[in-house]
């Protein structure tokens, strides 16, 4: 799991490796879980980190399955 860092009362953690971290990143706020997407709109709330983690991994695999169509 990638590494956490906690400033200004929100919890970050970066994504895996291998996938762009501002794309990947998920964050807390007032104890809830987010993240962003690509154009850096807030997705969730999420009761659970893991839970907001398996979102964007479900997110990322749909836009790359898309991709792979449009070759």
């Amino acid at each position: 799991m990638g590494a956490s860092a906690v400033g200004e009362g929100k919890h970050r953690i970066q994504g895996p490796e291998g996938i762009n971290t501002a794309e990947s990143e998920i964050f807390e706020d007032d104890k809830l879980w987010y993240f962003h997407n690509s154009h850096g709109e807030k997705i969730g709330p999420f009761r659970y980190a893991s839970e907001a983690r398996s979102n964007l991994e479900s997110l990322m695999a749909s836009l790359e399955a898309r991709l792979k169509s449009e070759e």
